[in-house]
Formats: structure tokens, sequence, C-alpha cells
């Protein structure tokens, strides 16, 4: 997948000189300068001049989303894998419903613009009562609210329309971040005359001397150890630093393990790749052997309860040398400003390759509570069983937090794959619809990618309604719905036989037929299976047939016991029950 710098590379022609054009069409070019061909949201009458700037616009679409939650995370799944995603809402009422899908980008460091319709400038000078206002004519107050999940906001007026979106579509991209920008009403078809250049987005260079000091740091630690390790965590993914680490890792030989946020950064095929690294949550022969190397190259660690397995992570500090986007650390010193990017680079060129005689390593794939396995689905089989279809060639894999991405997460995935996971912010129903933007991010690679959606059934009841917006785009996935009856990581973490972790049952397996009709075949996905699977002896059939047919949607709704779940959900379930617990009155 090209990183953003190549794909501002080549447009970058099309981009120079002095150009008239309106404020919204500047927006949407350098959008699409940043290689985000997608904007999802929902119509508000404050958003509705730019949206039809957004459907006259020439190689930038519309989302159609049925919900702004629902859009806020498909622009996170968006950004996941084409580097920048963008929302559209209206002000107040749309914009705080996708308040939570922003605050999740901005935990996990996804790079998402959100652009917010605000009423005109004339109604904001005369302070008027509108409707989705407060009523207090305060028409910066929901702006002051996104500062704490967003690190650049704006609001623009046409003499500061092109420099103001340069600066936070910058920051936006740079920073990993979400961003705010309001656009009021009466400003989106202004004409501004701008000198057009391409936006500087590149990450600094590190500064020479400190660079030079953690380089020879670092390589007299690794001359000297015997048994060293890569470790990949979740920053190497959102800085997209695949391609200077796939060097490093060649360069070194050393073996490589990833983090559950560090999934298929490189790939699980690699001839290095040792296996998943959870802390104690990890299988024994995996993590006896990274635990015993001797030096442990970290790089962009992202250190969170559901990452380190509750926070049993086992490298000490004297053992450990952490690469960062701004920063490295080298077991107790720190190089500030000396980012992973070109340190990588520099260190691959300078590696002495030494070679290491590593045994064959061993993928013991997705363990399950001990049950009856002649007919009922359980975990130790079924996800196992999907493995191999997701080993056999590269998807985007989407899995919702808990039972899901459990499950998925010691499957390895085809060289070529890509992962998503909301494994630090845990938003229930993030992955319906952030497979949707994934889908979607997915068909326009040059190398298109099918999605894969796996979530369970409590969660998809919270999204559902985007499945109407993956048919209005004609998309082909895969939906993998777990029915175990409710929450069965929340039955986990307290209250196994409460009412409340019962969801109502849905007839999961006919979703599609209530969101097409007749009269709109043309207009939708062409749809595939709708299978209600309950026995064993049917899983791999059903799944050879959705994935060998791939112009077509599928929903498989996938029946397995209540309380059973992959090993390492329910020992994590148990770690956070006991953070949770009350100990009595002190």
């Amino acid at each position: 997948m090209p990183t953003i710098t190549e794909r501002i590379t080549e447009t970058a022609e099309a981009m120079v000189g002095k150009t008239t054009l309106t404020v919204g069409d500047y927006l949407l070019t350098r959008l699409k300068e940043l290689g985000c061909d997608m904007v999802f949201g929902v119509p508000g009458d404050f958003n509705m001049e730019f949206l039809d700037q957004i459907e006259d616009f020439d190689g930038v679409g519309w989302g159609y989303n049925a919900t702004e939650l629902g859009a806020g995370y498909a622009a996170d799944g968006y950004a996941r894998i084409k580097g920048l995603g963008a929302i559209c809402t209206t002000f107040g009422v749309g914009e705080l419903s996708a308040v939570n899908a922003n605050a999740g980008s901005f935990a996990e460091m996804v790079p998402v613009v959100h652009i917010v319709g605000t009423p005109s400038t004339v109604s904001q000078s005369k302070g008027a009562v509108l409707h989705h206002t407060l009523g207090n004519g305060d028409f910066q107050v929901f702006m002051r609210m996104f500062k704490e999940v967003t690190v650049a906001q704006a609001s623009i007026v046409p003499e500061n329309a092109a420099a103001e979106i340069d600066r936070v579509l910058t920051a936006c991209v740079k920073k990993r971040r979400p961003v705010y920008i309001g656009l009021p009403s009466d400003v989106a078809f202004k004409k501004i005359t701008v000198e057009m250049s391409t936006l500087d987005v590149r990450p600094p260079e590190n500064p020479e001397k400190p660079e030079e000091e953690a380089i020879g740091h670092i390589l007299q630690a690794l001359t000297q150890a015997k048994n060293p390790a890569i470790l990949i965590d979740g920053c190497a993914q959102r800085y997209h630093v695949e391609k200077e680490l796939r060097e490093f890792v060649d360069q070194s030989g050393f073996p490589v393990y990833e983090a559950p946020m560090g999934k298929c950064v490189i790939s699980e095929f690699h001839p290095h790749f040792r296996g998943s690294y959870v802390g104690k949550l990890t299988p024994d022969p995996v993590r006896n052997e990274l635990e015993s190397a001797d030096v442990v190259i970290m790089v962009g660690s992202i250190k969170s309860d559901f990452n380190t397995g509750g926070f049993t992570f086992q490298i000490p500090q004297d053992k450990l040398i952490e690469l960062h986007s701004d920063h490295t650390m080298v077991f107790y010193a720190t190089y500030q400003k000396v980012g992973f990017r070109r340190l990588l680079q520099k260190l691959s060129q300078r590696l002495t390759p030494r070679p290491w005689n590593l045994p064959p390593p061993i993928f013991n794939g997705t363990e399950g509570v001990a049950g009856d396995d002649q007919s009922e689905i359980r975990h130790s089989y079924f996800w196992n069983a999907l493995g191999k279809f997701l080993g056999a060639e590269p998807h985007i894999v989407t899995a919702e937090t808990g039972t899901s991405s459990f499950g998925t997460s010691m499957q390895r995935l085809a060289d070529g794959s890509a992962y998503i996971s909301q494994v630090l912010w845990g938003s229930i129903g993030y992955a319906t619809a952030a497979a949707l933007g994934a889908a979607v991010a997915g068909r326009e690679l040059k190398k298109p990618l099918r999605t894969v959606l796996v979530t369970g059934d409590g969660s998809f009841q919270l999204t559902a309604v985007e499945l109407s917006t993956f048919l209005r785009h004609k998309l082909n996935p895969i939906i993998i719905i777990i029915n175990n009856d409710g929450y069965t990581i929340e039955r986990y973490i307290h209250g196994k036989e409460r009412k409340y972790n019962r969801t109502a049952m849905w007839n999961y397996a006919n979703a599609l037929q209530f969101f097409s009709v007749p009269q709109d075949k043309e207009l939708v996905s062409k749809i595939g299976l709708q299978r209600r699977i309950t026995q064993k002896g049917e899983v791999e059939a059903a799944l050879s047939q959705a994935f060998a047919q791939k112009d077509a949607i599928h929903i498989l709704e996938v029946v397995t016991p209540k309380l059973d779940a992959p090993n390492g959900m329910v020992k994590t379930a148990e770690r956070a029950a006991a953070e949770n617990m009350y100990l009595g009155d002190s």
C-alpha cells in the first residue's frame, strides 16, 4: 500500500500554480491529494451546501451512512487502510453523535478529518437562537468540546480558508490523530484564489548528533547480544513503517514477534516470524522464547491493558530498546526527536547480518473452553477452521473487541493482509461500521482486498443499520456473526447469569433481507449466502462457499455455546473482573 508521501508525489504536478476555486473544493482537493477518496457522513441542513460539492467533485465520493456514529467508525476503518479518513456531520446534533468514534480515533492514533457544517456566518454574528444549538448563541461550544479528542481545530472563513485547512490537515497526518474543521453553510461556495503547492507532511529529520549516538548505542547492544529479538506493536502500523521494518527484519535475521495492535505489520508467514506476544496470555513456547531474549527491539509500543495481557508484559527495561515515532529509548537512555522511520533505515544499512539458527516456530492457533466437540461449534475448532481461509489469501480482517478479536488474533493471516481491531478504545459495535470503511478503502487499493468482518451478536446490534450502506456501495464482504446469546466477554467480567448481559435474539442470518428491496435490486450488492450454522459439520463447507464467491456479500451466523470463548479472552476478562471488584468499605 503506498504511503501518503508517495500518493502526494504521484499527484504533485496537478497541484502546482495559482488557482481560483471554492472553499469546499479546496478542502476536497486537499483530501484527494492526501489519498482520501471518500467522505462518510449523514446530511443535515448546515452541511448540505458542502454535500452538493462532494457529489459534484470528481474523485471524492459520499458515504451514504445511516448514522453519524457509524460514519465515524467507517472513517476510522478507511483511514487505517488508506492513511486518512473523513467524516462530515451537521452542527450540534450530528457531530455529537460521532464524538465516540472521534475519541476512539484519537486514542488509537487514527487520522480522521471531522468536517462539521455549521450555521452561516450571518446567523453566528447575530447570535441567533437556532435549532441544533443550546439556545445561548454560542456557536463555538461544540468545537471546544472536540478540543479534547482532536489535535487541531479550525473555524473556516474565506480569508483564512486555505491556510487553516492546510494547517489542520498537516497536523492530522503528522500527528496521526483526528482534527476538526467547522465549515459555515455560506462559506463552502465562496471563491478563493490560492497558490497551490503540495502539502509537506513528511516526518521531520532526526537531529544528527542524538541520532548518531542512538545508532551507536543500539549497534553496540546488538553486537554484544547473544539472543536478540524484535517485537512489533501498533505505532509501527499507525505511522506506516512497514517497508522500513521489513528491511530491518530481513537484514538482521532476528526472530520477530507481534503484539496484538501490531498484527500484520509484517507478514505472519515471514521466515523469521515466531508468533504473537500478549504477556502471560501468550502460549508458553512463544512466551518463553521471547522472554529469554537478552535484547528486545520493540517498535511502536502501546502498553495498554488488553495489548499487554493485562499488564503482564515480562520484558525488563534493561533488556528493552524502544523505537517510537518521535523518540528512541535504549535501556535507560532516551534520545528525544529520534524517530523510527529514518532510524530503521540507517540501522538496516549499518547492521552486520548474523546467522541465527531458529527451531521451527510453533503455532497452536486459538484455544477455547473445554466442552463437547462432536456437534457443537466450539471456539477451539471454529477459529482454526476460519484461519485456514484467512491464511490462504490476503484480506482485510476486521474483528470486534472481545470474542472475535481474541479468536482471530492467534490466526496467521496471509502475506499482504491487513488487520483492524479496536484494542485500546474497545467501543462495542465498532467493527461492523469500521469494516464498511475498510471495505471501501480495500476496493480503492491498486491491489484490491476483500474485507472479512467477524463480530458478535451483541456488538452487531449497535451498528447493524450500516448493513444498508454496505449494500448501497455494492460491497462484497464476508460477515461472520458469532451468536453466543449476548455479551460473553461481559459475562466473564461480571454478571455471568445476569439478564442485562443477554441481548434480544435476532434472525441474524436474514438481516440483509430487511435492508434490500426488489426495486433497488440493481443498485445494491449481489447477495450470496445467508446462513445460520449450528453444527460443526456445516462450518467448513459454508466458509468455503463464501470465500469462493467473491462477487457477493455473505452473512454467516455461527451459533456457539453461551459461555464458550477463546482462552485469551477468558483470562483477560478475569483480570478485568479482579480490577473492577468491590472489596468492601475500608
